[in-house]
């Protein structure tokens, strides 16, 4: 079974020291490709017909290897040295005491009896009724015990009737071999492959073993083959109690210029639908030179219900569509072009036939920058013409232009940037549009704005090498109104106002419409850094729009906006006390005088295994939810983790867990109890997951780590 990689000899282990081995008597350094046989003694009686007597220490060293006994006997006629009780070998990776020994220079084979070894590099150890080591640095073990523990702690052994090492592969195989966990088979199997070194090698990994309402029991056990240096692949027979047997599959590739991977699933025969239901995933690039690049990227899956169905992440099974997308772009100094086919397969039920997203069939865009050029300006340009095909509502195609210059100043910390555009959109072909609705469209529109920004410093009063900033910004834009009413919508929508958004000119976030303004956009932040080594303690920004006129585009459905200012928005960075963390966000509406959003997070981390984070999160009629999770240590050895998150709107838990750990120097436990909601629709699930880790071997049990990792932020499994 494949290994995970462990600590190199002489460093602690998980914080648990290495063993110290006897050191061999001090010798020359050997060279590593000197294949003679040297030998060193105190004492010897040399017959030139028949051998050698050796008393008093005898040192045997091959290249690095070195065997030491407290004496023995050479037979010239079968080149054989028979070695007393006591020898020791070493080499730079095996460490041996054994009884006695034999060791046949013809052959260049070496037998040790009653053996206790050490392999340096997990490191590891363990005993053996037999060891022999060859010539080709391959080790024979017989009657053998395998563990990381060190001596005297024998909480977990794999025990084979036979095992294997090749040292130039770094890949030790076992036949009939128990694992023995607290002096308890936990597993047999006739054959097994595990790393001694920290190299890929083909072999079973990471065995799983939960439960879910959904799936019932599962157990799955990945085989890794590492088929070559630049790919590999994965097959991970998965069994569900409630569903059955699913094959589970990845491949991963990388060649000079190209790279990828490729995911299928395959369920036949689902015990609780009777479908048979699949995944098929594919992501590559390619570098192709000169700037070229090609990209691929798409899932397609048997049903819409198969995340939800089969998997445990709220990030999987909340997805609305699954994208496919081929993109071949360059990107050189001064210019950009794009060629971009997309598509997705919509999964959300709910989503009626005008709600769902269009093909894009394809997509053209290409832009040019052209930095202080003729009269010292700066020069844009855009274009992009799009394809969109959908099975229902209107369809066709969209050309849209938008040549642009600025003028970029500096003076004494202070920019300023004037800018003109004109954007130009044309519609062709409109087919399946109202009664009376022009199938060509366009418009035409100026875009005029003004951005002006400084950064000021200064010392920090009291605060030693400290820094503090002022970077206030204020932008202008000017865009007249412009009737878009007989437009069709493909890929526009109004986005959530936020900081971002603050210093964009078009207020939509697409093509299909340019929102009329007549605006001032100001923000003003300020940092506290260390002057030294930059590190920011504080930062605060503050920002708001202010209208001159009222904004009547709008997308269908959609109000105008006739109002003097925006909503105020507010966000702090803290960083204090070393360990401390806090982050607000908060959006002010003036005129309702109420609040729109609001979240803020305050997090403790010591390190990766002492966190505590508590967040609060606010959307007007939307959301309100309070999520509190930490990871604690109790005492040396033990620790607890958990998350609860509640919704304060719905009155509901929408994830919870908890759980225990338990680490010593070579095995760990954890054992987490988890309820969360597994479906768009708002279905709750419950699962647990048991890990055991056999720290230097492997992991059995379900990957509660990686539960862990993504629930507390911040929190890191040894």
């Amino acid at each position: 079974m494949a290994a995970e990689p462990a600590a190199p000899a002489g460093r602690l282990l998980l914080g648990c020291p290495v063993d110290a081995l006897p050191e061999v008597p001090d010798l020359p350094a050997g060279d590593p490709l000197d294949q003679r046989i040297e030998i060193f003694t105190g004492r010897a009686e040399v017959d030139l017909d028949s051998g050698a007597l050796f008393e008093n220490d005898v040192s045997i060293r091959r290249g690095e290897a070195v065997l030491t006994a407290p004496g023995g006997r050479y037979d010239r006629a079968t080149g054989r040295f028979d070695l007393e009780d006591g020898l020791r070998y070493r080499d730079p990776v095996t460490a041996v005491d054994g009884r006695d020994a034999t060791f046949d220079a013809q052959a260049g084979r070496l037998r040790i009896d009653g053996a206790q070894y050490h392999v340096l590099t997990v490191p590891a150890r363990g005993s053996a009724g037999t060891i022999e080591i060859e010539r080709d640095r391959q080790l024979h073990l017989r009657d053998v015990s395998y563990t990381t523990c060190a001596t005297g702690d024998e909480d977990w052994l794999l025990r084979a009737g036979r095992i294997d090492i090749n040292r130039d592969t770094g890949i030790a195989t076992a036949r009939n071999a128990r694992l023995v966990f607290m002096g308890v088979p936990i597993l047999y199997t006739p054959w097994i492959a595990y790393p001694v070194t920290n190299e890929r090698t083909t072999g079973f990994l990471l065995p799983a073993l939960g439960r879910s309402e959904s799936r019932g029991v599962e157990f799955q056990i990945p085989y890794y083959l590492n088929l070559a240096p630049n790919y590999d692949a994965t097959l991970t027979p998965r069994y569900m109690s409630q569903r059955g047997l699913e094959l589970l599959s990845e491949f991963r590739y990388l060649w000079p210029g190209h790279s990828g991977e490729i995911a299928a699933e395959y369920l036949p025969n689902d015990d609780t639908t009777g479908d048979d239901r699949y995944l098929f995933g594919w992501e590559h690039q390619s570098h192709l030179g000169r700037g070229w690049r090609a990209t691929l990227d798409g899932e397609a899956v048997s049903d819409t219900r198969y995340f939800e169905d089969l998997y445990g992440s709220l990030s999987a099974t909340s997805q609305t569509h699954l994208e496919r997308i081929l993109e071949i772009e360059r990107y050189a100094d001064l210019w950009s072009v794009l060629a971009r086919f997309q598509s997705f397969e919509t999964l959300d039920e709910s989503l009626v036939g005008a709600d769902k997203p269009y093909r894009r069939a394809p997509q053209l865009a290409a832009g040019m920058y052209l930095p202080d050029g003729l009269l010292g300006l700066d020069w844009r340009l855009d274009g992009d013409f799009t394809v969109f095909e959908r099975n229902t509502g209107t369809t066709g195609s969209r050309l849209h232009l938008a040549p642009g210059i600025a003028l970029p100043m500096e003076y004494r910390g202070l920019r300023i940037e004037p800018a003109v555009a004109v954007t130009h959109t044309a519609y062709y072909d409109l087919k399946n549009r109202d009664p009376g609705v022009g199938e060509d469209p366009s418009r035409s529109t100026p875009v005029w704005s003004v951005d002006a920004g400084a950064v000021f410093e200064r010392g920090a009063r009291g605060t030693g090498g400290w820094l503090q900033t002022l970077e206030p910004r204020i932008q202008y834009v000017h865009i007249p109104f412009s009737a878009q009413d007989d437009l069709p919508v493909f890929d526009t929508i109004e986005p959530d106002f936020n900081m971002v958004q603050l210093f964009r000119r078009n207020r939509f976030l697409g093509l299909d419409r340019i929102g009329d303004t007549d605006q001032l956009n100001i923000g003003l932040t300020s940092r506290v850094i260390d002057a030294d080594d930059g590190t920011q303690y504080l930062t605060a920004t503050v920002g708001q729009t202010r209208f001159f006129s009222s904004q009547d585009v709008t997308l269908p459905g959609g109000d105008r906006i006739d109002s003097n200012s925006s909503d105020w928005l507010a966000e702090l960075g803290l960083n204090f006390r070393r360990n401390w963390k806090l982050d607000l966000g908060y959006q002010w509406n003036n005129e309702d005088s109420n609040t729109q959003r609001a979240q803020g997070r305050l997090q403790y981390r010591r390190d990766g295994r002492h966190v505590a984070n508590l967040a609060y999160r606010y959307r007007r009629d939307e959301v309100e939810e309070i999520d509190v999770s930490a990871a604690w240590p109790l005492s040396a050895r033990w620790s607890a983790v958990g998350r609860y998150d509640y919704s304060l709107l719905e009155d509901e838990v929408l994830e919870r867990f908890v759980g225990i750990e338990y680490q010593n120097c070579c095995w760990g436990l954890r054992l987490v109890y988890r309820n969360y909601v597994a479906s768009r629709s708002g279905e709750k699930d419950s699962a647990i997951a048991v890990q055991l880790v056999l720290k230097g071997l492997t992991n059995v049990g379900d990957s509660a780590d990686r539960l862990l990792e993504r629930g507390i932020l911040g929190y890191e499994a040894d």
